[in-house]
């Protein structure tokens, strides 16, 4: 592609994510509770529905619930509900324990369980995001000294925020790592491909300590709900190690002529360089041991906020065990640049996962949605280093590049 058709194609691609991201939604969208509902399962295995207006709290054992349309109860419903609906009274459900034959489970609509969010659960979400990012910093932070390109600590912290401003604030086609790559590259002359190879490597150790990190949480728990997860995370990890120990073995690359199909290449000295600086990673052992402890920090604290904003919401049903696994996989499907900030993916991704654990995919949703607009507040804050002197400039000669 030429220069002149790479911009062009820039705002095509973008509009292209931002429709994706927008179909998605609305599918998500339609299938969702706007208003209170009551679920009955039967003795029979039959799940009933029942739109209506919870009376009261709704995040405890029992609740009373007025329905819509009395005339839906028909006689598949427990007699006790029919006869008080029957006299204008509400149901009086208590929540169906595990192993019951037969009972009610109820949510409440999305208005609902946004207006009724717990604020401080919120607030001490937000910062265990802030604290992950700051050892996504610190992480960034060593493998550019490693990579014999140091920088302050501070620095390494504008250029992160300034990559989450791109990320999950403006739906454009150049992401938040490339902006931070190009200028980390641009600070460090001579050696712009090691730059550019610490964002590269940066990415890929937060992913496969997300992989790990479900895996090893799956490989704990008992039970049999997460055997799909098991197979596909184990296989993702097997090709992954496989790759990573072809990509170094020089034996491999002799055989296959690595070298010489690089040379044939429009791009040859630049990849060369690309490759050079990729393999010094492999040669550090300990290294990449300290970014993965700080890789699965990260993880943690995101899945800890994640687990205090289903709090916040009442989730219920939801262990923190399986948070450890729904998080890192929901993060994983969201990672695909499909839509800008995974907006819509996540969703999608969130509201299966409840549903594989047998819990309301709607409150799945919930978390999503509600952890993605974290996600944007610190973006936002990301915005406030474009305050910088020189920042601006910085980053438009970055998005030209």
């Amino acid at each position: 592609m030429t220069q002149a058709a790479a911009p062009r194609s820039r705002p095509v691609l973008t509009i292209v994510r931002v429709l994706l991201a927008l179909l998605i939604l609305g599918w998500v969208g339609k299938n969702l509770p706007w208003s209170d509902e009551l679920s009955f399962h039967t003795a029979t295995g039959e799940d009933l529905l029942l739109s209506g207006r919870i009376q009261g709290p709704w995040n405890g054992d029992a609740v009373s619930f007025v329905p819509t349309d009395p005339a839906a109860l028909d006689e598949r419903w427990e007699l006790g509900a029919r006869e008080r609906v029957r006299h204008g009274q509400a149901i009086v459900a208590k929540r169906r324990a595990e192993g019951e034959p037969s009972g009610f489970d109820w949510h409440p609509g999305m208005p609902r369980a946004f207006r009724e969010m717990d604020l401080g659960g919120l607030a001490l979400a937000q910062l265990l995001f802030l604290l992950a990012v700051l050892t996504i910093v610190t992480r960034w932070w060593r493998l550019l000294a490693l990579a014999g390109c140091p920088t302050s600590w501070r620095n390494a912290l504008r250029l992160t925020f300034l990559g989450l401003f791109f990320n999950n604030v403006l739906p454009g086609a150049t992401g938040g790592d490339l902006v931070k790559g190009v200028m980390v590259a641009k600070e460090n002359k001579g050696r712009g491909a090691e730059a550019l190879v610490t964002v590269l490597v940066d990415r890929v150790f937060g992913m496969i300590a997300l992989a790990l990190l479900a895996l090893v949480v799956i490989l704990l728990a008992p039970g049999e709900e997460f055997d799909a997860l098991r197979a596909s995370l184990l296989w993702g990890l097997g090709l992954c190690a496989l790759g990573t120990g072809l990509y170094a073995s020089k034996t491999f690359r002799r055989k296959v002529g690595l070298s010489a199909l690089v040379n044939r290449l429009p791009v040859a000295e630049k990849l060369r360089s690309l490759d050079r600086a990729a393999l010094q990673y492999l040669k550090q052992p300990g290294a990449v041991a300290i970014a993965f402890l700080f890789s699965f920090v990260n993880h943690a604290l995101v899945t800890l906020g994640v687990y205090v904003l289903g709090g916040a919401l009442g989730v219920g049903g939801v262990s923190l065990a399986q948070y450890f696994v729904l998080v890192p996989v929901a993060n994983l499907i969201s990672a695909v640049p499909l839509a800008p900030g995974g907006w819509g993916v996540g969703e999608l991704a969130f509201r299966g996962l409840f549903l594989m654990i047998h819990a309301s995919p709607a409150m799945g949703v919930a978390v999503s949605v509600t952890f993605r607009l974290s996600q944007l507040a610190l973006g936002l804050l990301g915005g406030l280093f474009l305050l910088f002197p020189g920042s601006r400039n910085e980053l438009r000669d970055a998005r030209k590049s």
